[in-house]
């Protein structure tokens, strides 16, 4: 069966997309849902490339059909043996050359009904590129903004599990977006992928319907906001959360309960702020910090640093405020309300 070359990624034509690339290179960017099954490992890979620069490209040549060879041959085996006749693959590579080339070649000897995708994630790359900051401007954005504390992201969390238009770029991020905010375990993904993956999460969202988007600076630990998404947040409409000292303190303590138990995990806050509040300051915290009352410490965090910085930044802000909530507390009991009427009030 003849493969048949396309350039729309997106096509509904086919049931499953396959990075034939490196993990390495899968890690760095891929179509979000689609598969990696490499037909060159990462060493190989950097063999290859070591003698096609330094020895002869011939050489690297006959040495990489080599090992593609012996690799999808333990991909039919271990991967593709109990594919129906009815399976559509879509094939990528780094260009849509020779890894993807051998591959889709294969399997269409087989049998198999194969798509290339010509140019490869070259490709795909240029359309996310040339389309996210174009797609950014067919939403109408609603921001939610607040202190350190107001349960903001709790809050996107809870209108989307009730179908709400949500955009939650700190869980696209894995980053709750602070010196405290990098997720235990859990590795940010590269930029590339960051873009690909808010594109992706942009293409589902109904675009009758406001989104609802926290008030976010230009970055979210080392990644940066694409340029058109940022203008978007800090001109659209907001609404300002508010709720007292207490419950913010309470509701940190529980959404940091991971991050509390880690070993040193304070450290870069501390070392930060020696510079920025001076240590006297910084050794009152050390002492909450030592005994594990954690209430007291965030009540300081929030008082001494989270606040302050909060309004520094809020000065800046050009958002027109469409609204201010103040919340007795943020239970569950309360979130759910309050998004109940963001629904009902925005969402008609």
């Amino acid at each position: 069966m003849p493969i048949k070359y396309i350039t729309n990624w997106n096509t509904k034509k086919i049931n499953q997309i396959i990075d034939v690339r490196s993990p390495n290179e899968f890690q760095l960017d891929h179509i979000p849902g689609s598969i990696n099954l490499p037909v060159l490992k990462n060493n190989e890979r950097e063999l290859i490339g070591t003698i096609y620069k330094k020895d002869s490209p011939f050489k690297a040549k006959k040495l990489g059909a080599s090992f593609i060879s012996k690799n999808i041959s333990i991909l039919i085996k271990k991967k593709f043996i109990h594919n129906q006749g009815n399976w559509k693959p879509l094939i990528y590579c780094w260009r849509g050359g020779q890894r993807s080339n051998a591959i889709s070649i294969t399997l269409s000897e087989i049998g198999w009904e194969v798509y290339l995708l010509k140019g490869g994630y070259k490709t795909y790359r240029k359309e996310i590129i040339n389309s996210l900051n174009k797609l950014v401007n067919n939403f109408k954005f609603i921001v939610l903004r607040g202190k350190t504390g107001t349960a903001k992201t709790k809050i996107l969390e809870t209108l989307l599990n009730n179908e709400g238009n949500v955009l939650n770029l700190e869980k696209i991020a894995k980053h709750k977006g602070s010196l405290l905010g990098k997720h235990p375990n859990q590795e940010q993904p590269s930029q590339k992928l960051f873009e690909s993956l808010i594109y992706f999460e942009l293409r589902k969202l109904k675009k009758n319907k406001p989104v609802f988007v926290e008030s976010e600076s230009s970055k979210i630990g080392n990644l940066f906001l694409p340029s058109n998404l940022l203008f978007k947040i800090e001109n659209s409409p907001c609404i300002d959360i508010e709720t007292n000292i207490d419950a913010r303190a309470s509701f940190l303590v529980k959404d940091y309960s991971k991050f509390i138990l880690k070993k040193n995990s304070f450290n870069e806050l501390f070392a930060y702020a020696n510079t920025k509040l001076g240590r006297e300051i910084v050794e009152k915290w050390k002492i909450n910090y030592a005994k594990k009352n954690w209430k007291a410490l965030a009540t300081q965090l929030i008082l001494e640093y989270y606040d302050p910085l909060y309004s520094h930044k809020k000065n800046k802000k050009s958002n027109l405020v469409i609204e201010k909530i103040k919340l007795q507390s943020l239970n569950k009991t309360s979130i759910n309300s309050f998004c109940a009427y963001l629904k009902k009030k925005y969402c008609k």
